[in-house]
Protein backbone atom coordinates (compact mmCIF):
# COMPACT_ATOMS: atom_id res chain seq x y z
CA UNK A 1 0.00 0.00 0.00
CA UNK A 2 1.10 3.50 -0.61
CA UNK A 3 -0.03 5.62 1.73
CA UNK A 4 -0.19 9.95 1.08
CA UNK A 5 -2.20 13.26 2.28
CA UNK A 6 -3.71 15.80 0.24
CA UNK A 7 -5.26 18.98 0.92
CA UNK A 8 -5.61 17.05 4.46
CA UNK A 9 -6.42 14.13 3.84
CA UNK A 10 -4.88 10.33 3.95
CA UNK A 11 -5.35 8.28 1.40
CA UNK A 12 -4.05 4.77 0.76
CA UNK A 13 -3.56 3.44 -2.77
CA UNK A 14 -3.57 -0.70 -3.51
CA UNK A 15 -3.25 -2.26 -6.02
CA UNK A 16 -5.12 -3.11 -9.65
CA UNK A 17 -5.65 -6.35 -10.22
CA UNK A 18 -3.61 -7.51 -13.20
CA UNK A 19 -6.67 -7.57 -15.40
CA UNK A 20 -7.36 -3.57 -14.58
CA UNK A 21 -4.19 -2.66 -15.09
CA UNK A 22 -4.25 -4.66 -18.29
CA UNK A 23 -7.39 -3.02 -19.55
CA UNK A 24 -6.24 0.70 -18.65
CA UNK A 25 -2.49 0.33 -20.23
CA UNK A 26 -4.79 -0.99 -23.39
CA UNK A 27 -7.00 2.40 -23.61
CA UNK A 28 -4.02 4.26 -23.33
CA UNK A 29 -1.99 2.28 -25.64
CA UNK A 30 -2.62 4.56 -28.92
CA UNK A 31 -1.28 7.75 -26.77
CA UNK A 32 1.95 5.66 -25.94
CA UNK A 33 4.07 7.34 -28.24
CA UNK A 34 3.54 10.58 -26.44
CA UNK A 35 4.66 9.09 -22.78
CA UNK A 36 7.09 6.97 -23.55
CA UNK A 37 9.89 9.20 -23.88
CA UNK A 38 8.90 10.32 -20.41
CA UNK A 39 8.54 6.97 -18.59
CA UNK A 40 12.01 6.29 -18.13
CA UNK A 41 12.25 10.00 -15.96
CA UNK A 42 8.80 8.73 -14.26
CA UNK A 43 10.43 5.41 -13.50
CA UNK A 44 13.43 7.28 -11.92
CA UNK A 45 11.15 10.02 -10.19
CA UNK A 46 9.25 6.83 -8.15
CA UNK A 47 11.87 4.93 -7.02
CA UNK A 48 14.16 7.17 -5.89
CA UNK A 49 14.28 6.28 -2.04
CA UNK A 50 16.04 9.31 -0.97
CA UNK A 51 12.99 11.28 -1.58
CA UNK A 52 9.81 11.41 0.03
CA UNK A 53 6.95 10.56 -1.51
CA UNK A 54 5.70 14.92 -1.76
CA UNK A 55 9.43 15.58 -3.83
CA UNK A 56 8.73 12.58 -5.93
CA UNK A 57 5.28 13.77 -6.76
CA UNK A 58 6.52 17.06 -7.48
CA UNK A 59 9.78 15.38 -9.65
CA UNK A 60 6.78 13.69 -11.74
CA UNK A 61 4.23 16.47 -11.78
CA UNK A 62 6.97 18.58 -13.97
CA UNK A 63 7.40 15.91 -16.46
CA UNK A 64 3.72 15.04 -16.76
CA UNK A 65 3.08 17.58 -19.90
CA UNK A 66 3.79 14.87 -22.34
CA UNK A 67 1.95 12.53 -20.64
CA UNK A 68 -1.01 14.95 -20.23
CA UNK A 69 -0.73 15.98 -24.38
CA UNK A 70 -1.04 11.92 -24.79
CA UNK A 71 -4.27 11.74 -22.89
CA UNK A 72 -5.79 14.46 -24.80
CA UNK A 73 -6.27 12.37 -27.65
CA UNK A 74 -7.96 9.63 -25.67
CA UNK A 75 -11.88 9.54 -26.22
CA UNK A 76 -14.04 10.71 -23.54
CA UNK A 77 -15.09 6.73 -22.40
CA UNK A 78 -11.52 5.90 -22.77
CA UNK A 79 -10.31 8.88 -20.57
CA UNK A 80 -13.02 8.00 -17.97
CA UNK A 81 -12.13 4.61 -17.99
CA UNK A 82 -8.71 5.25 -17.16
CA UNK A 83 -9.49 7.94 -14.52
CA UNK A 84 -12.39 5.48 -12.66
CA UNK A 85 -9.59 1.88 -13.13
CA UNK A 86 -6.88 4.14 -11.48
CA UNK A 87 -9.37 5.87 -9.04
CA UNK A 88 -11.02 2.86 -7.92
CA UNK A 89 -7.88 1.18 -6.22
CA UNK A 90 -7.71 4.16 -4.03
CA UNK A 91 -8.74 4.45 -0.72
CA UNK A 92 -9.71 7.64 1.74
CA UNK A 93 -10.30 8.15 5.51
CA UNK A 94 -13.71 9.40 6.61
CA UNK A 95 -13.61 9.61 10.32
CA UNK A 96 -12.61 6.31 11.93
CA UNK A 97 -13.29 4.43 8.24
CA UNK A 98 -11.86 3.92 4.70
CA UNK A 99 -14.12 4.37 1.24
CA UNK A 100 -12.87 3.92 -2.21
CA UNK A 101 -12.87 6.93 -3.75
CA UNK A 102 -14.68 5.16 -7.02
CA UNK A 103 -16.02 2.18 -8.38
CA UNK A 104 -15.43 1.18 -11.94
CA UNK A 105 -17.97 4.00 -13.17
CA UNK A 106 -19.24 5.76 -10.15
CA UNK A 107 -17.17 7.80 -7.91
CA UNK A 108 -18.01 7.08 -4.10
CA UNK A 109 -17.36 10.26 -2.50
CA UNK A 110 -18.36 13.76 -4.05
CA UNK A 111 -16.37 16.19 -2.69
CA UNK A 112 -13.00 16.10 -4.68
CA UNK A 113 -12.37 18.74 -6.86
CA UNK A 114 -10.91 17.96 -10.17
CA UNK A 115 -7.26 18.95 -9.55
CA UNK A 116 -7.40 16.70 -6.79
CA UNK A 117 -8.90 13.56 -8.43
CA UNK A 118 -6.19 14.63 -11.07
CA UNK A 119 -3.48 14.49 -8.40
CA UNK A 120 -4.59 10.87 -6.90
CA UNK A 121 -5.28 9.30 -10.04
CA UNK A 122 -1.31 10.44 -11.18
CA UNK A 123 -0.70 9.06 -7.67
CA UNK A 124 -2.18 5.52 -8.22
CA UNK A 125 -0.83 5.34 -11.79
CA UNK A 126 2.28 5.68 -10.50
CA UNK A 127 1.78 2.92 -8.19
CA UNK A 128 0.34 0.77 -9.99
CA UNK A 129 1.59 1.03 -13.53
CA UNK A 130 4.79 2.52 -13.37
CA UNK A 131 6.91 -0.80 -13.38
CA UNK A 132 4.97 -1.89 -16.29
CA UNK A 133 6.79 1.53 -18.41
CA UNK A 134 9.57 0.82 -16.79
CA UNK A 135 10.06 -2.68 -18.31
CA UNK A 136 9.14 -1.42 -21.95
CA UNK A 137 12.68 -0.41 -23.37
CA UNK A 138 14.14 -3.89 -22.13
CA UNK A 139 11.59 -5.84 -23.66
CA UNK A 140 12.40 -4.27 -27.27
CA UNK A 141 14.59 -6.05 -29.26
CA UNK A 142 16.29 -1.96 -30.19
CA UNK A 143 15.92 -1.09 -26.48
CA UNK A 144 19.12 -1.05 -25.47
Amino acid sequence: MNDFELGGRKFKIGKLNVFKQFHVVRRIAPVLADMLPVMGDLQKATKNNQKSEDEKFQEVASILAPILKGFSKLSDQDSEFVLYGLLSAVEVQLGNSWTKIATDNLLMVQDFDLPALLQIAGRSFMANLSNFFAVLPQASPMGK
